[in-house]
């Protein structure tokens, strides 16, 4: 379990991030966070990951407090998909999963049970037949799967994702979200995954049903089921909208709370 006690970051003397923010996540719980630009959503994430240190408050990841926990013992831990990566290198994409194995074993010296993880990983999310194409030549879409097959090789229970369908077509979009949610649920049954992503759009979250955190300045304003917490009301005062804007999109959407399953 992600345990997260009373957290306060500030960026700067003036400049406060997060303020107070105590939540815990369960494995196998989906959990939605949504807040506009600048909400302290993604500072959220970088804390848990552990690229920004923890200076008030507590962040505890299966009961330990991951401040004095090494990088590689946190990546054991936690999978992270980032919004969107560009590749430099000509990678394969076999390659590009099997990276994530490197905090287990020498740098590229695989043994066979990291080409077996990669393997599956590429497997799960349905894209095996690219394992030996150049990462390069992927499309956006395509991309995003590839770093999620990496997450998923990497072993970890808890899985944070940073708006993952950033730039990604209609199309791939839901393909994406359909893919996390077959995850979970299939996560629930082997070693209970956690998805805990942050995203922009309230039809995603109702796709996905689970759990909706809503923050706006630094703090939580609402935390509960999808169903109860991404309504007209709350998403308008969220982000400045009229209800009758967000009424239909979210009323159709909220007949089929977590309709991707």
């Amino acid at each position: 379990m992600i345990e997260i006690s009373n957290l306060s970051f500030s960026y700067g003397k003036n400049t406060p991030a997060l303020e107070d923010i105590s939540l815990s996540v369960k494995p196998g719980e989906i959990v939605n966070i949504l807040g506009p630009n600048g909400s302290g959503k993604s500072t959220l994430l970088k804390i848990i990951l552990g690229l920004l240190p923890v200076k008030t408050g507590r962040v505890c990841i299966d009961r330990k407090d991951i401040a004095l926990m090494r990088h590689a013992e946190l990546a054991r831990m936690l999978s992270y998909v980032p919004q969107q990566h560009h590749g430099v290198f000509n990678y394969s994409v076999l390659d590009m999963v099997l990276m994530s194995r490197v905090s287990g074993a020498s740098w590229f010296k695989y043994a066979q049970s990291d080409y077996d993880a990669a393997h599956d990983a590429l497997k799960k999310v349905r894209i095996e037949k690219f394992a030996q194409r150049s990462y390069l030549e992927l499309s956006g879409g395509e991309r995003q799967l590839v770093l999620i097959a990496r997450a998923l090789a990497q072993g970890g229970t808890y899985f944070i994702m940073d708006e993952p369908v950033t730039g990604l077509d209609y199309g791939n979009q839901f393909y994406l979200l359909e893919t996390i949610h077959s995850l979970s649920a299939a996560s629930t049954k082997e070693k209970g995954m956690a998805f805990m992503l942050t995203t922009h759009h309230p039809e995603h979250a109702l796709f996905l049903g689970g759990r909706a955190i809503l923050m706006n300045e630094g703090r939580i304003i609402a935390d509960g089921p999808v169903g109860e917490i991404v309504t007209p009301s709350e998403i308008s005062s969220l982000y400045g909208l009229k209800p009758s804007l967000l009424q239909q999109i979210i009323t159709t959407y909220g007949k089929y709370d977590g309709m991707a399953g």
